[in-house]
């Protein structure tokens, strides 16, 4: 009664009060996005929760929203079913949003901003957009202790900017507040760099997004090669892939120097994991360090939900758990 007369008297405290809910209430939640499907992520009492929802056919192509409202609609009724209230989305960006490049600044960390300085060199980078029609980000790395280096390195990383302003739409008309934006590739790979951290060698990190995989080299924990495989498990053997690497692989050390010890890193459904760790093995390439089921924390602390049980050991499943395990605890 009190509060009701000092309502009618201040209107404001109705404002403060709906606003103090809003922040008690308010709750993180991991947004993966793929073409043929989401993969949300969230705290649900001491446990968190993984929930994966199919996509109807067309509601997204090559990773950009195609029906904005409709896809909008169907988050916001999704964070209602799981009865999140004030929930706050931060989203990893479809495999194909986004292109990254390692970058080597020779006479030092530029003083002024990083994104201006790269914009201002404008060097030939061999992406699919301009500079000036990109969103970029620039973050200084730092390669592992056991290799020394005294030149300054950042990872760049651009995005489409009509890809960023579709999915901002896509919030905006969820009515659900957007708190940043990630490439789920360099969410996946803080992951795995933490992972490998006590190993001291090159990483081959082996990564399969539809249907096609994709070879990275990580020196250091650092990116320093992302190329695009030919050969595929399933329609070729894993001895084909391999023979494929080993020729990406021996380029790149005639022209970059001398290879370190090598272990591997697989991202793919569980049956292409067993085929590459046979053959790895029965070939003597070095110690596989990935797990064939890797979740967010120890076995039993993440809940899995879902229409299909099979999702849950394939490619897609295998590269969102990375990514929203790095996205969260960034935090």
């Amino acid at each position: 009664m009190v509060l009701a007369g000092l309502r009618e008297r201040f209107p404001q405290l109705e404002q403060l009060q709906a606003m103090t809910e809003w922040w008690l209430l308010k709750q993180r939640v991991l947004l993966a996005v793929d073409d043929t499907a989401l993969v949300l992520l969230w705290q649900q009492g001491e446990r968190l929760t993984l929930r994966h929802v199919p996509l109807p056919q067309g509601l997204c192509r090559a990773g950009l929203p195609m029906q904005r409202q409709a896809l909008a609609e169907l988050v916001a009724d999704l964070l209602l079913d799981m009865g999140i209230l004030g929930g706050q989305l931060e989203m990893l960006l479809p495999m194909q949003a986004c292109q990254w490049r390692l970058l080597c600044w020779p006479d030092g960390e530029p003083d002024l901003d990083q994104v201006k300085a790269l914009r201002e060199l404008n060097p030939e980078l061999n992406w699919p957009f301009s500079l000036a029609e990109s969103y970029l980000t620039v973050k200084s790395v730092q390669p592992a202790s056991f290799l020394s280096t005294t030149t300054s390195m950042s990872l760049a990383v651009r995005t489409d900017r009509l890809m960023v302003h579709a999915w901002v739409d896509v919030s905006e008309a969820a009515d659900l507040p957007l708190l940043g934006l990630e490439w789920m590739l360099t969410a996946a790979w803080r992951t795995v760099r933490e992972a490998t951290k006590h190993f001291e060698g090159d990483l081959i990190w082996l990564v399969k997004h539809g249907g096609r995989w994709r070879l990275l080299l990580l020196r250091g924990g650092l990116p320093e090669l992302d190329h695009a495989l030919a050969a595929s498990v399933g329609g070729n053997s894993p001895d084909q892939l391999l023979n494929e690497v080993d020729e990406v692989l021996q380029a790149w050390h005639q022209r970059c120097g001398s290879a370190l010890p090598l272990a591997w890193w697989i991202t793919a459904a569980a049956v292409d994991q067993q085929k590459l760790r046979l053959a790895l093995d029965s070939q003597g390439r070095g110690v596989c360090l990935s797990k064939e089921k890797f979740w967010l924390l120890e076995d039993g602390a993440t809940a899995l939900e879902g229409p299909e049980a099979n999702f849950w050991r394939g490619d897609f499943a295998a590269l969102a758990c990375l990514a929203l395990a790095g996205a969260w605890e960034q935090f």
